[in-house]
């Protein structure tokens, strides 16, 4: 009875005495109408529709924090959330599998993370990915190393007014999982540096996959603030099983207060395949974390070419 006491004390100690960390919670919704040639609606029985697709989901975010008494910070981050941009009811858990540690400007994180340097060199990308249900596809444009994600280190930091970010996975195959041994054959290394030259920023990118696929990719982009917008420009090539080659633009800006818009362009070869796309969104914000967006997707070349579409709302709680 003494122990059930002391146990029953310790856990009420716990409950409501004030916590030294820091945890903040967050919260994110959508709702989205996309249309184009075929649709599919995420279940187990798919099938091709040229009827219009409607999805919503929502997510809640938790961050936690705390800072030693030598000025380090440790921190973790982890949600539940329904996908409310993809065409999938499954409801999942995300993060809870890695813990940054930062100080002076340095920031080191283990655990699950997501290799830097590949797709630096893709800028046209400017809709979100609920567009991309709409059925028409381009075949051809490539987006780096196919192996993203898997159990690493990524250490970043800043060097004169540049900033730079260094990886290194044990595992690309361990993806989404907090563990990893060293001798997995299975590694990744990625470099991603972002550094301001007068009026333009400069991304040089680079990330290799070692393994069962040895893939490595490069990438440059340049950013340039001109008639009240800024405009990108991207190049990345990657060397893998089908060789892939990528250009791409976009143009961003603001038409008032609380309206914003991008255009993006994306033209991409692989081997004997070779597209083009271009997306357009608006987006205006309707005050209290709440906006609406209406965003148009072309494709054209091999693939299924055609236009896509999408509108609905998003709410950041």
């Amino acid at each position: 009875m003494k122990k059930l006491l002391i146990m029953v004390s310790a856990l009420t100690a716990a409950v409501f005495s004030s916590a030294k960390a820091d945890v903040s919670v967050s919260g994110s919704a959508g709702v989205h109408v996309t249309s184009g040639k075929n649709v599919l609606d995420g279940t187990a029985n798919s099938r091709s529709t040229s009827g219009t697709l409607f999805m919503n989901g929502a997510g809640v975010s938790f961050a936690m924090s705390t800072t030693t008494a030598g000025g380090m910070t440790v921190s973790s981050s982890g949600g539940i959330s329904l996908d409310s941009n993809d065409a999938d009811n499954t409801k999942g858990v995300s993060g809870l599998a890695s813990v940054s540690f930062a100080s002076d400007g340095f920031t080191f994180t283990v655990g699950d993370v997501d290799i830097v340097g590949s797709g630096d060199g893709h800028v046209g990308n400017v809709a979100s990915d609920a567009v991309d249900n709409g059925g028409y596809t381009a075949t051809g444009i490539a987006t780096g190393v196919s192996d993203t994600e898997g159990y690493g280190f990524v250490a970043s930091t800043s060097v004169g007014s540049a900033s730079v970010s260094l990886a290194y996975l044990l595992d690309v195959k361990n993806e989404g999982v907090n563990n990893a041994e060293s001798a997995s054959n299975e590694y990744g290394t990625g470099l991603s540096i972002s550094m301001p030259m007068g009026p333009m920023t400069i991304g040089i990118g680079y990330a290799n996959i070692d393994g069962t696929a040895d893939e490595t990719t490069n990438g440059v982009s340049v950013s340039y603030g001109i008639a009240g917008g800024t405009l990108s420009l991207g190049y990345e090539s990657t060397d893998e099983s089908t060789d892939s080659t990528t250009m791409s633009g976009a143009f961003s800006g603001s038409l008032d207060a609380d309206t914003t818009y991008a255009i993006g362009y994306t033209d991409g070869e692989q081997g004997s395949s070779s597209s083009t796309r271009m997306e357009a969104k608006v987006s205006r914000s309707l005050g209290g974390g709440v906006s609406v967006y209406a965003e148009i997707q072309n494709n054209d070349g091999t693939g299924t070419s055609g236009t896509n579409m999408s509108f609905g709302t998003t709410v950041a709680f």
